[in-house]
């Protein structure tokens, strides 16, 4: 038997198979999961609904526009022969609040799927500039692991928490250049770092205080099993509906793919 059919229907079976398992599993965890008071909450797989923002003391800005936010990912192409090759990307991995009317958590994206409404993508010449961006105020949905620290259990770390700080300063050049270049010859010389360093460690020290001086704070991060982590700022609803709409699509591929190899291997 030439037709290529027998190959391709198992092939097809195969990737749907797996493909309605991710959605199914998906949109079982996103419509059975109760959501939680951050006050409440169980330590465990929870879900929250709240407000993002930033850190007072430590704020963050897009790498593009420099605009405040509490999470980006910025991606630059060029065009080269005729496609887009990725030349420059970055995400950032500091943590930020998120706040409902019971209180609020740290939240930690490494690891999450982030979706977004705020995107950008724009072309200049044979560049092409991508941002994603997660803002102050934005109302967000969120799974994840949720656990309650106790600061005095808590080893807290000037050192690297100071050098966090400058690194996180130092991804954003102009704001740096604005606070710092004193004699504004657009550089960071020895007396100025110093100064930003003597900066950055009173503001880890302040950040220190405020977390001893708490009975305990939440943090959500990404769980040790394989179930989801999520951020999205969109509605959970409606992607609770797309993620059914997919599963029931990848599933009828599925069936079909597995009666078009039966037809064939019966003929």
């Amino acid at each position: 038997m030439n037709d290529p059919g027998v190959i391709l229907a198992p092939v097809v079976a195969c990737f749907s198979l797996g493909a309605w398992l991710i959605a199914h599993r998906r949109h079982r965890t996103t419509t059975d999961t109760p959501t939680s008071n951050i006050a409440s909450a169980v330590q465990g797989y929870v879900e929250l609904h709240g407000r993002a923002a930033a850190h007072p003391s430590a704020p963050l800005f897009s790498r593009i526009h420099g605009l405040p936010c509490v999470w980006y990912r910025y991606i630059v192409q060029e065009r080269q022969n005729d496609q887009w090759e990725t030349v420059q990307q970055d995400t950032s991995d500091s943590t930020f609040l998120l706040r409902d009317e019971t209180g609020e958590c740290i939240v930690d994206p490494d690891h999450a799927d982030i979706l977004t409404n705020h995107s950008e993508v724009k072309t200049v010449g044979d560049r092409r500039l991508m941002e994603f961006l997660l803002l102050p105020k934005d109302r967000l949905y969120a799974l994840g692991q949720f656990k309650t620290l106790n600061p005095v259990d808590t080893r807290l770390d000037p050192h690297d928490d100071v050098g966090a700080v400058l690194a996180q300063w130092k991804k954003n050049r102009p704001v740096l250049l604005d606070r710092f270049d004193l004699n504004r010859d657009g550089e960071i010389d020895e007396r100025e770092w110093r100064l930003a360093r003597a900066q950055a460690k009173r503001e880890v020290e302040k950040q220190h205080r405020e977390l001893r001086a708490q009975a305990g704070f939440h943090m959500l991060h990404a769980p040790r099993d394989s179930r989801r982590f999520l951020i999205t700022n969109g509605d959970p609803d409606r992607m609770a509906r797309s993620l059914q709409r997919w599963s029931w699509f990848f599933l009828g591929l599925f069936v079909a793919s597995l009666g078009y190899f039966g037809h064939l291997v019966s003929r």
